[in-house]
């Protein structure tokens, strides 16, 4: 190898230039969900909230598909078992993609949204049958590599966010959110064909359709008890239910009620939003790609730790965007003539350097966590179980979740910066337990 070889050669680089199989398939073909997804994502709660839909029903909303998930996921590893993992994801991406994309394209009021978010909900169990798809036939070493690459790629998409804020601008949010919706069920329709066509059953999805052939949902089901027993006895298994628990919680409040508090509260025009992902996705991209290898060395606890804390950090200061922007106005944007002048529109300026300073907060926080939460929840679970497992994980990660879409709402209707000070009392909890996982993170090696 020469020395301009070696200069060049980046572990993820490698395992993307290496990977096979369906790993490979995967990965090149997330873009054509990744974009779509991320050109709607930040306006979906605006977008309601233009349609006269209240922050409680917005919250109504969210439970319903944490409900769906819910349900999914009881029935998603039998599903995933007894169809195979490629047809299920197949069956599955369409039910709970393409067909809510219409829904929402076509949204007149409240009650549209809770068909789709049933719909939505059926997600849960491609999430299952994909993922097997994803890590069952990789090297177990390469796994946080592979959700590294995830992330990466995911964010990388963002970069075509500034188009809907174009659209926005264009024809204001209703309509353009009524074109993202329509975008989005045909390019996510084509990856998912292209993933089936393409894609093979993995080893363990033969044996278990082998295994399961002739068999029952509800006979193949009847294993669940043991495995929810499994689950609770193990000390491993219930750091991971915490951890995503936890995640799914804060994940579910911030991204239904951040686009409300900022527009709703804060006043800033709607357009703005799309371009806080682009900002949040460059530094994740920038931090995963050339420092992700170097923390790999040190385990799950401590990059976590440093992850959550930042997490908290971040909320904080996003609570605080009114106060903070007034000293922002004052003290530092006398300094910026050019940028007051030329670039931004001057009133808003002292917000949007809070708020990115929020986001900056923000995505280190998720460099650190999220590619170890996700590989860190795969490691634990058996492979010969990894569909049912999962599975039952999460049916007891969505109920536990469900509730929190509603009282999100009741706390946003009352102060919307309410929602964040709950999701600083479940980051403190899991700092906590991490924490105090000191042995048991330890044992566990990202590579």
């Amino acid at each position: 190898m020469s020395q301009n070889e070696k200069r060049i050669k980046h572990p993820l680089i490698e395992t993307l230039r290496t990977v096979e199989g369906n790993p490979r398939i995967a990965l090149f073909t997330e873009p054509l969900w990744t974009v779509p997804f991320n050109l709607y994502t930040p306006f979906v709660a605006v977008f309601m909230a233009a349609l006269l839909l209240t922050d409680t029903q917005i919250g109504i909303v969210a439970s319903v598909f944490m409900f769906t998930r819910a349900v999914a996921a009881l029935f998603g590893g039998a599903i995933t078992d007894k169809l195979g993992r490629r047809k299920t994801t197949l069956i599955f991406d369409i039910l709970s993609w393409s067909i809510p994309c219409l829904l929402w394209a076509f949204s007149q009021n409240f009650w549209w949204f809770v068909v789709a978010a049933s719909f939505n909900g059926l997600m849960q169990i491609t999430t299952i049958s994909w993922t097997c798809l994803l890590v069952e036939d990789a090297k177990k070493d390469s796994l946080v590599r592979i959700f590294s690459l995830l992330y990466l790629i995911s964010h990388a998409s963002v970069i075509f966010a500034p188009l809907a804020a174009i659209l926005i601008n264009q024809v204001s949010i209703i309509p353009a959110l009524r074109i993202l919706y329509l975008v989005s069920f045909i390019s996510m329709t084509i990856k998912f064909i292209i993933l089936y066509r393409y894609g093979d059953e993995t080893e363990v999805g033969k044996v278990r359709l082998e295994e399961t052939k002739g068999m029952s949902i509800w006979r193949i089901m009847a294993g669940y008890l043991s495995i929810f027993k499994r689950i609770l006895t193990s000390g491993d298994m219930i750091l991971a239910l915490i951890v995503m628990t936890v995640f799914s919680i804060t994940g579910m409040i911030s991204g239904n009620f951040f686009g409300l508090y900022v527009t709703g509260t804060l006043n800033l025009p709607q357009h703005y939003l799309a371009y806080f992902p682009i900002v949040r996705s460059a530094i994740i991209f920038i931090f995963i790609y050339l420092l992700q290898p170097k923390l790999d060395r040190l385990g799950f606890r401590n990059p976590m730790l440093i992850g959550l804390f930042i997490f908290i950090i971040s909320n904080v200061v996003l609570i605080y965007s009114h106060e903070n922007s007034h000293f922002i106005a004052n003290n530092i944007v006398p300094y910026l003539p050019l940028l007051s002048d030329r670039i931004l529109e001057y009133q808003f300026l002292p917000l949007l350097i809070h708020l990115t300073i929020y986001i900056f907060l923000d995505a280190i926080a998720f460099s650190f966590v999220m590619p170890r939460s996700d590989s860190l929840t795969q490691m634990l679970i058996e492979p010969a179980e990894r569909a049912r497992i999962s599975g039952v994980m999460m049916v007891v990660v969505l109920v536990l979740t469900i509730p929190f879409g509603g009282i999100a709402g009741l706390l946003s209707d009352g102060d919307r910066r309410f929602p964040f000070i709950l999701i600083i009392v479940f980051l403190t909890i899991m700092f906590a337990v991490i924490l105090a996982s000191k042995k048991r993170l330890r044992r566990i090696k990202t590579s």
